[in-house]
């Protein structure tokens, strides 16, 4: 018997079971709060690398940029590339160190790029002389966080002898601070491990502040500042949340509802058992989608306003939650994995501390395959993207 011509498709599912919901007012909201922390003639790098942690490269990008903000920090040369390409002519900071092949893009593109040793300054010079024009590189110190830049003990000799190629233009340096959230002392002797370079460049603009240190001391705002987390609405520091507004919502749907006796099983491996006879729902999300699988047993998601707790394994596509204080709750019913609902809220901070980690990993694990959804956005410029009033 043949099935060729029994079935008929259609092209998208009607509804997602579980989708991201990013609030623009809220994003505009963090901007002025890190506005108002800064001189004005400082100007903000906004770090939208790694899908603007999750929240959409492009569409925040152009929100930022219609808000004002002066330069986007970025990953690597594929990001530069998919900025150019969605029209975006503000200058682009790439934080990572590049490939030699990869610097006739970044030129042809017109990036600017953080720089940490005299190599790559050389491979930009040379891909910059071949097109005829200018590399613009931001020079790097390493003043404790043991990861990129120059040490302080060379770095002189290695920024005279980048002055002498023809193509490159110094438009800055920087640093990074290792704890700037956890460990003032150690954030102020990286501080002073620059400043002890500063005669030698004088005159260029420096930037050093990350989202933690902005809120430090205000010394370290100077000609730029990199902000990242605070943007996104999540504090770097506990005293920061009543400041910020998290602009991300993670939703997802009740696909099942089971009545279980006391002591049944749920999950793989059977991880927890029913204390007493039990409503269990089946979400549609899993750790294939993002939800770590180290929230096992730990979280919580909100339905009908209530925290009802993850029972047993996450697997790959699917949880398991507790509604039994929730006799109306009904197959399609949404639920709350991240955001707010009634008076009860969870955010990234929260399943970061249950899952032994941190925001950053929590927002940048969602998968790009859930849909994102723009509320309140002032940039429309992208057909494919969904947008909402």
């Amino acid at each position: 018997m043949s099935y060729k011509n029994n079935y008929s498709f259609i092209s998208s599912a009607p509804l997602p079971r579980s989708w991201v919901e990013i609030d623009g007012q809220a994003l505009r909201f963090n901007i002025r709060v890190a506005r108002n922390r800064i001189p004005k003639k400082t100007k903000i790098i906004a770090v939208v690398k790694s899908d603007a942690y999750g929240h959409g490269l492009v569409p925040i990008s152009r929100e930022l940029v219609q808000s004002g903000i002066e330069v986007l920090g970025i990953n690597n040369v594929d990001e530069v590339i998919e900025l150019r390409n969605a029209g975006i002519q503000n200058p682009l900071l790439i934080l990572c160190p590049i490939l030699p092949p990869e610097a006739p893009l970044v030129i042809a593109n017109n990036a600017w790029v953080v720089v940490s040793s005299f190599n790559e300054a050389k491979w930009l010079n040379n891909a910059a002389e071949h097109l005829g024009k200018k590399a613009i590189i931001h020079l790097k110190i390493d003043t404790g966080m043991g990861r990129l830049g120059f040490s302080p003990s060379n770095f002189v000799k290695e920024m005279e002898k980048i002055k002498k190629l023809s193509s490159v233009c110094i438009g800055a340096v920087c640093t990074h601070f290792a704890q700037a959230d956890t460990d003032l002392e150690a954030t102020e002797k990286q501080w002073l491990e620059l400043l002890k370079l500063k005669e030698y460049f004088k005159g260029l603009p420096i930037h050093v502040a990350n989202s933690a240190a902005l809120w430090r001391k205000s010394v370290y705002a100077c000609d730029y500042v990199r902000i990242g987390l605070a943007l996104y609405g999540l504090a770097p520091m506990s005293f920061l949340r009543r400041l910020l507004r998290p602009i991300m919502s993670w939703k997802c749907k009740v696909v099942l509802i089971k009545e279980l006796p006391k002591n049944h099983p749920i999950s793989y491996g059977s991880t927890y058992r029913l204390k007493k006879p039990s409503k269990i729902a089946v979400l549609s999300i899993g750790y294939g989608d993002g939800y770590l699988r180290s929230l096992s047993n730990k979280a919580f998601v909100l339905i009908k306003g209530k925290r009802c707790p993850v029972r047993g394994a996450v697997t790959m596509n699917q949880i398991m939650v507790d509604i039994s204080e929730l006799p109306s709750c009904k197959i399609g019913e949404e639920a709350i994995l991240i955001g707010t609902q009634g008076k009860e809220s969870i955010n990234a901070d929260e399943l970061a501390k249950l899952a032994g980690t941190i925001s950053y990993e929590i927002l940048t694990n969602i998968h790009s395959n859930i849909p994102r959804q723009y509320r309140h956005f002032l940039s429309r410029s992208n057909a494919s993207l969904h947008y909402y009033e």
